[in-house]
């Protein structure tokens, strides 16, 4: 169920029978020269999407946080950068406003590396006031299966290319892109580094990105995504069966 365009009435009534929220966060931010600088924001709304037709009766879809942290890729022109304190500060006080509203399992459904580090802390903070959190960084959680489709991901990579293609070939292309392997271990930090570590801002082979692929990702992935959600119930039942003993 889609929040943006609902109205009060819908809502009131929606908060009788459903108390799991998904939130969609990415990052506005350079995706090399082939890629748009939405990638982290468009591939979370597809999924958002695509799980809406499989569970939307039982899930509130919430309007996405579109800015996040990239400390990494802030050298770059397009990237634009919320400290990550801030950035954490501000996703915890949206959740704390679903809780409030009666929506006690939270899924954090985030398309952007650099946010990892801040949304730990901030379900570790949900945790200790009661709300169940689901984080999904589909590029990590999924990664293996995910090489079974596009051997050679990463950042605007294989992977991340062919799901925007699969979105629309306006937004990505492959010509003459070519691959860039990151050529230092990322817990190297110095001044400026990203422009080291992603030459040219992406990673892996963007070359051999397609839309077929993409379009293989997502149905793989929607299916491995709604596993984790129906965990995060399971757990519920669990948490509330202990109560009643």
């Amino acid at each position: 169920m889609d929040m943006m365009t609902m109205n009060l009435n819908n809502f009131k009534e929606l908060q009788k029978s459903i108390n799991t929220v998904l939130l969609p966060i990415g990052m506005v931010e350079a995706h090399g020269p082939h890629c748009a600088l939405g990638t982290d924001v468009l591939i979370p709304r597809e999924f958002v999407r695509r799980l809406e037709e499989e569970a939307g009766d039982r899930i509130l879809m919430a309007p996405e946080v579109a800015y996040g942290h990239s400390w990494g890729l802030a050298p770059f022109a397009g990237t634009i950068d919320v400290p990550g304190e801030v950035f954490g500060n501000y996703v915890l006080e949206i959740c704390k406003g679903f809780y409030q509203n009666g929506f006690s399992n939270i899924i954090l459904f985030n398309g952007h590396g650099g946010n990892i580090a801040s949304l730990d802390l901030v379900t570790e903070k949900l945790a200790d006031i009661g709300i169940r959190t689901l984080t999904i960084n589909w590029y990590i959680d999924y990664r293996e299966d995910i090489k079974r489709i596009t051997p050679d991901p990463g950042h605007a990579g294989e992977d991340e290319t062919s799901m925007v293609l699969a979105i629309d070939e306006r937004y990505a292309y492959t010509q003459g892109v070519g691959r860039h392997e990151i050529p230092l271990a990322k817990r190297f930090r110095f001044k400026d580094g990203g422009a080291t570590l992603y030459p040219e801002a992406f990673s892996g082979n963007a070359g051999a990105a397609t839309a077929d692929k993409g379009e293989k990702l997502y149905a793989m992935m929607v299916k491995l995504v709604l596993e984790d959600i129906r965990t995060l119930w399971d757990i519920e039942m669990q948490y509330e069966r202990g109560m009643e003993r």
